[in-house]
């Protein structure tokens, strides 16, 4: 019978792999998870643990000079008269939407 794992032990592995930069089998190896499963954990984003990050973002100029933004592991410094639009794609690709 084969092993389920919960959204929780998915999300665990995708963002320790991703957080330490650690390959993907030594990460897996060490949970317990058969690799070819990890793998594919870290090619969907763990997609079938249901979004990690938030679907959608309403950026909005800030009053302070900078404001750091936190996309799963990457962070974004974002000074004054930034472009909103630009910001908007690069949360986007960070989160992995469409």
């Amino acid at each position: 019978m084969r092993k389920q794992y919960t959204a929780e032990q998915r999300e665990k592995l995708v963002a320790e792999v991703r957080a330490t930069g650690e390959r993907v089998s030594v990460v897996a190896k060490r949970m317990g998870v058969a690799s070819s499963s990890a793998y594919l954990w870290m090619k969907t984003g763990a997609k079938a643990a249901g979004p990690s990050v938030p679907v959608f973002a309403r950026v909005v100029p800030a009053r302070v000079a900078t404001v750091r933004v936190q996309v799963g592991c990457a962070a974004v410094v974002v000074e004054a008269g930034f472009d909103a639009p630009l910001l908007r794609q690069v949360v986007a690709a960070l989160s992995g939407a469409p």
